[in-house]
C-alpha cells in the first residue's frame, strides 16, 4: 500500500477497471483512486476529492487519452446530471464488468470463490427502459458554462446535479423514460410556468410546485402524473385543476392524474394529502401474464420488462415442481409471489409495510389467485414468532429473500438459519449485504450453487444479483 497524497494537485492517471458504483479504479504510487466518470482503458487527468488512509476520491477534469470502449453518450445533460454514470461506456464492457465486480465482492468481502458468477443477463432495451421518474422543481437552475447571461434562472423542473441537494438540472428528456413521457413532461412544464406560482425553494421552504413524478405501464400503455405542491397557494388547487384539464387536451392518452400536497420539509416525493383529478388514481402493468395494479406511492420494479427476465431467472434457479411452500420474505407489493403462484402450491408474503400488504392482496384478486396469504410483520422477528406463536403457516419448500438496498436485519439472517429451508433464493441489490450474508449462511448450513447478476439498469452502476443457496 502506498503513502497517502499530501496534496491535491491534479493527478494523471489511467483507468484499469470498474468498481461498484460506477466509478473508475487506477492506481498512481502504489496508491489506490477511484475517479468518477472515468472508465477502463482512459488516461485521464483527474483532481482529488478526498484521501483516506488506503484510498483516494477524485474526479475528472480531462480525459487525455481516450478509451476503446468510450462511445458518445446520447444525454446533453450526462457528466452534470446525476441519473446516468456510463452513458460513455460500450453496454458490453458495462456487462461485463457487473460481472467481475460481483465476482470481487463476493471474494474479498464474502470469503467466496469456489463460485464462478454467471455472465452478467443484459438488458434488451438499453433506453426508454424506466417505468417510473421523479422530477423536482427548484428556484435555482444549475447553470451550464456556456449558457448566455440573460437566460432566467429561477425556475427548474428536471433532475439533481450530484453533491448539489439545492441545484437541478431543468431538462426537456430524459432518456431512461420513453418519448411519449418526454413530450408529457414537457407539456406539463410550459403549462405549469403559464400558472405563475413559483417552484419550491428548499432552503426557506417557501413556494408552490415541489415535484412531478411519471409512471408508465409498459405493457398497458397507462400513464400516472402525479403533481406535488405545497399547500401555501390559496389560488394553486383551481390552477392545478385547469392545468389537468389543458394537458389532458394535449395528451389524451395520459390515463389519470394526481394533485398530491405536502408541506413537510424533507424533499421526498411523497404528499400527506391527494386528490384525483383525472382517472382512478391508479393504474395497471402486467409481468407476464400477471396484472399489476399501481397506485402513486406503490413500490414497483422499475425496468418492467428486465423485471420478467429476473423473475424467470429466480424461478429457473429455484427449479420449481409444482407442490412447493414458498416463503417469500420483504415481499413487498407480492409481485414475486403472484408471478410464480401457478409453478408451487402455496406462498406465504412477509412484509412490515401495511400499505404494500393491501396492494400485494388487491393484486391478488386481480389474477384469481387462491394460493397467496400474506403476514403483516417486521422481518427481523417475523420468523421467530411464526414459530414460536405456532402459527398456521407451513414450513417452506423454498424462501425467497429479497430485502431492500438497506438489506436484511443479521436478527433475519439467524432466523433463516433456524427455519432451514432446503433452497434459498437471495435477491439482492446490494452486493457488498449479499456478500456478508452468503458468508454467514454458508458457514456450516448452506452451500452457494449458482449466482446470476441480472442488469436492471443499463448505463448506471447499480446491480441485481440472484443467488442459490442449497442446504447441507
Amino acid at each position: 500500500m502506498g503513502k497517502r497524497p499530501k496534496n491535491r494537485e491534479p493527478l494523471e492517471l489511467q483507468i484499469e477497471r470498474l468498481a461498484f458504483g460506477a466509478r473508475g479504479v487506477a492506481r498512481k504510487d502504489d496508491f489506490v483512486w477511484f475517479v468518477d466518470r472515468a472508465i477502463p482503458g482512459q488516461k485521464v487527468l483527474a483532481k482529488p476529492r478526498r484521501t483516506r488512509k488506503s484510498y483516494g476520491e477524485a474526479y475528472v477534469i480531462e480525459v487525455l487519452e481516450p478509451s476503446p470502449f468510450q462511445v458518445e453518450p446520447p444525454c446533453p445533460y450526462f457528466g452534470v446530471c446525476g441519473g446516468c454514470q456510463l452513458q460513455h461506456l460500450d453496454y458490453e464492457k458495462q456487462i461485463q464488468a457487473k460481472t467481475e465486480q460481483i465476482q470481487d465482492i463476493l471474494q474479498r468481502l464474502g470469503g467466496i470463490s469456489d463460485v464462478k458468477v454467471k455472465d452478467c443477463i443484459p438488458c434488451e432495451s438499453t433506453y426508454g427502459y424506466r417505468n417510473k421518474m421523479e422530477f423536482t422543481f427548484s428556484d435555482r437552475r444549475w447553470v451550464f458554462d456556456d449558457e448566455p447571461p440573460d437566460v432566467p434562472k429561477n425556475f427548474a423542473l428536471g433532475l439533481h446535479v450530484p453533491r448539489r441537494y439545492d441545484k437541478v438540472i431543468n431538462i426537456d428528456e430524459c432518456h431512461l423514460q420513453s418519448e411519449i413521457c418526454n413530450r408529457i413532461l414537457r407539456a406539463t412544464k410550459t403549462l405549469i410556468k403559464e400558472t405563475g406560482l413559483p417552484p419550491y425553494n428548499i432552503k426557506n421552504h417557501q413556494g408552490f410546485y415541489r415535484f412531478l413524478v411519471i409512471r408508465e405501464g409498459k405493457n398497458t400503455g397507462e400513464i400516472l402524473l402525479n403533481l406535488i405542491t405545497s399547500g401555501q397557494f390559496e389560488e394553486g388547487q383551481n390552477e392545478v385543476g385547469k392545468l389537468a384539464e389543458k394537458l389532458l387536451k394535449k395528451h389524451p392518452e395520459l390515463t389519470t392524474f394526481i394533485h398530491s400536497i405536502s408541506d413537510k420539509q424533507a424533499q421526498i416525493a411523497f404528499g400527506d394529502s391527494e386528490q384525483i383529478l383525472l382517472g382512478s388514481g391508479k393504474i395497471q402493468d402486467k409481468i407476464g401474464d400477471r396484472v399489476y395494479e399501481i397506485s402513486p406511492n406503490a413500490f414497483f420494479q422499475t425496468n418492467t420488462k428486465q423485471t420478467e427476465i429476473l423473475f424467470k431467472t429466480i424461478c429457473k434457479l429455484a427449479d420449481l415442481k409444482g407442490d412447493e411452500i414458498v416463503h417469500d420474505l420483504y415481499c413487498g407489493t407480492g409481485a414475486i409471489g403472484i408471478y410464480l403462484a401457478n409453478k408451487v402450491k402455496k406462498v406465504w408474503g412477509i412484509e412490515m409495510i401495511a400499505d404494500a400488504i393491501e396492494n400485494a392482496k388487491r393484486n391478488v384478486e386481480l389474477n384469481g389467485l387462491t394460493n397467496l396469504e400474506f403476514i403483516l410483520a417486521d422481518m427481523k422477528d417475523a420468523l421467530r414468532d411464526i414459530r414460536d406463536l405456532a402459527m398456521n403457516v407451513e414450513s417452506p419448500d423454498v424462501v425467497i429473500l429479497d430485502p431492500p438496498r438497506g438489506g436484511t436485519h443479521p436478527k433475519t439472517i439467524k432466523h433463516l438459519l433456524n427455519l432451514g429451508s432446503p433452497k434459498i433464493v437471495y435477491v439482492s441489490c446490494n452486493p457488498a449485504i449479499l456478500a456478508r450474508d452468503l458468508q454467514i449462511l454458508c458457514e456450516k448450513q448452506y452451500k452457494l450453487m449458482d449466482v446470476q447478476p441480472v442488469d436492471m439498469f443499463p448505463h448506471t452502476g447499480h446491480i441485481e444479483t440472484v443467488t442459490l443457496l442449497h442446504h447441507i
